[in-house]
């Protein structure tokens, strides 16, 4: 394969990632977030280090090494801290979504067999429900660093004080753990964009494969802002963890509603996004050009950039300083993953001066399985893959599409307490079956083209993926917001393909619901005079309202397509 990677260190453990960015970070900021007062409070590496280490100690005086804890809350130093002291001690981290209800959240940490309960403020309310409903919480601890510590739970401060005190005293319970770096350390629980949640095994081998992997195909920038929930393996193992071993101050966004001003707040000069929150920002640009009659202007100042750039003259940053203004300043880089992302919106954002790369991961490849990057940036693809990785095509069709399978120290060790859906997971040489359906380009990048359960198969046996009919909509009709792509059948068992959208609903306002739903029938069938019949799109039905998404924003098709039955 014809890349070459960046030299980077292989971790052992993540007790050694903490060692290490506290001798070479020492008082360098690590983190900064906002407290309750709207004040920005910042902490060290060398900070990060000692309180993991006091949280730790004081865990293990009660007897939390071998247990299993669940972490729900706000994305914060003391969610890292929290989570990083369980990790260190030998017990296992159970990452839960803050979204969900109280009786989703009780089933999970059911599911998970947790014992001890970790929650942020948003949660406190909570808490007697949800213990009341898991028998098996047995206690809880208040994350909430800068609450009156009141409440009748033990919180992190307490215990970081505790902690502190029989660190004094000379105790190396802490230091003399033995971490078993192949031993499962986190439990996370999948989206269930496609069926029910199943706890993914890590091992913290797994999540160092990644964070290595990353900084061998990427050169991340100094000051980066969190926008993602922190219990996914994306935000987590990538951007906490990643920022951790690169030195990196990770700047916590307190709420979406306040993206726009943190932005401004914090500067960063790069982030990690999924696909709607990149195209959301590429639609405002253009919107803002529009309200502000600027949108020719705008145009012609990227005709006349990208006529300089081919002859390498650079102003991409000088010629659209407003739109970099509005977005922090200093912000130039995104990594987007999660989804693919159509190019013309990769396109458009590097051409206003922000390079976007985009990846391609799963929660059980810890996740980070491929990304473009300075080193190889193959324009439609998801990227090359990390070195950990390899990836084959199983049983590819004419187009050379096939199920995506993938090999290496990023592949979990199975599901939770689920043996049969984990031996279906892999292959009998030991391959994990993605169940998404690709193949590989130049220079070993990878194309995803859909995903197998949402494969439709036509009773003449044609395969379409609805994927790619949604990017096409998408793309092509601007008013399109959201859509869903899949099968019905009609009252005589025949199969037909159904497009569903959620359109824009400025335009819907201006045309009227009923002219809207015309139009975008008259839009499908237009589109249809590009595709294969056996592609083509047999119905156009418009909904009132969003679909139904994941916490990072993924439409939930099964529920969605459900709601639509």
């Amino acid at each position: 394969m014809d890349v070459r990677y960046y030299p980077t260190h292989r971790l052992r453990d993540l007790r050694e990632l903490i060692r290490r960015s506290a001798e070479e970070f020492t008082d360098r900021t690590a983190f900064s977030e906002l407290d309750p007062a709207g004040d920005v409070r910042s902490y060290s590496f060398t900070q990060l280090a000692d309180d993991v280490a006091a949280l730790g100690t004081a865990l293990l005086e009660q007897g939390v090494s071998g247990r299993h804890v669940a972490l729900v809350g706000e994305s914060c130093y003391s969610y890292v801290v929290s989570y990083l002291a369980v990790a260190t001690i030998g017990a296992v981290i159970v990452p839960l979504d803050r979204e969900l209800t109280v009786e989703e959240l009780a089933h999970l940490a059911d599911k998970s067999d947790a014992d001890l309960l970790l929650y942020g403020p948003s949660q406190a309310d909570d808490v007697p429900t949800l213990m009341a409903s898991c028998p098996g919480l047995t206690a809880a601890i208040a994350l909430d660093l800068y609450g009156a510590d009141s409440g009748p739970d033990p919180s992190v401060p307490r215990l970081l004080q505790r902690g502190r005190d029989v660190l004094a005293r000379g105790d190396t319970a802490y230091a003399s753990v033995s971490i078993d770096p192949d031993a499962v350390s986190a439990i996370l629980f999948t989206s269930g964009t496609t069926g029910a949640n199943k706890g993914v095994m890590l091992t913290q081998r797994n999540i160092t494969a990644v964070i290595h992997g990353a900084y061998s195909i990427h050169r991340l920038r100094p000051v980066s802002l969190s926008v993602l929930p922190i219990n996914h393996s994306y935000e987590f193992n990538l951007h906490v963890l990643g920022s951790i071993f690169g030195g990196l101050t990770l700047c916590f966004n307190d709420s979406v509603k306040h993206v726009r001003e943190n932005l401004d707040r914090f500067h960063p000069e790069m982030t990690l996004m999924v696909p709607m929150i990149v195209e959301a920002l590429h639609h405002n640009i253009w919107h803002e050009a529009e309200k502000n009659h600027l949108a020719t202007h705008l145009r012609y100042g990227l005709w006349l950039s990208n006529a300089l750039r081919r002859v390498g003259i650079d102003l991409r940053r000088y010629y659209f300083k407003p739109v970099i203004d509005s977005l922090g300043g200093k912000l130039n880089l995104i990594v987007c993953g999660g989804a693919p992302l159509r190019p013309e919106v990769v396109k458009g954002m590097s051409d206003l001066g922000v390079e976007v790369y985009n990846g391609y991961g799963i929660t059980e490849c810890s996740p980070l399985i491929s990304s473009n990057c300075a080193l190889a940036n193959i324009p439609g693809s998801v990227g090359i893959p990390i070195p950990c990785v390899r990836i084959r095509i199983d049983s590819p069709d004419a187009d050379g599409n096939g199920e995506i399978q993938v090999k290496g120290d990023n592949v979990m060790v199975g599901y939770y307490k689920d043996p049969e859906a984990t031996a279906l997971s892999f292959t009998p040489d030991g391959w994990f079956k993605t169940g998404d359906l690709g193949h590989l380009g130049r220079r070993h990048a990878l194309f995803i083209t859909g995903r197998q359960k949402n494969l439709i198969i036509l009773p003449n046996g044609k395969n379409v993926q609805p994927e790619e009919l949604e990017e096409h909509l998408l793309s092509s009709i601007e008013y399109v917001k959201e859509v869903v792509v899949h099968a019905s059948k009609d009252g005589a068992g025949v199969e037909h393909i159904v497009a569903t959208a959620f359109l824009d609903t400025t335009f819907v306002q201006v045309v009227g619901p009923d002219e809207a739903a015309a139009r975008f029938r008259a839009d499908v069938a237009r589109h249809n005079r590009k595709l294969a019949g056996y592609k083509q799109i047999h119905h156009a039905l418009v909904r009132d309202c969003e679909f139904t998404k994941t916490s990072t924003k993924k439409i939930k098709r099964t529920e969605s397509l459900g709601a639509m039955s």
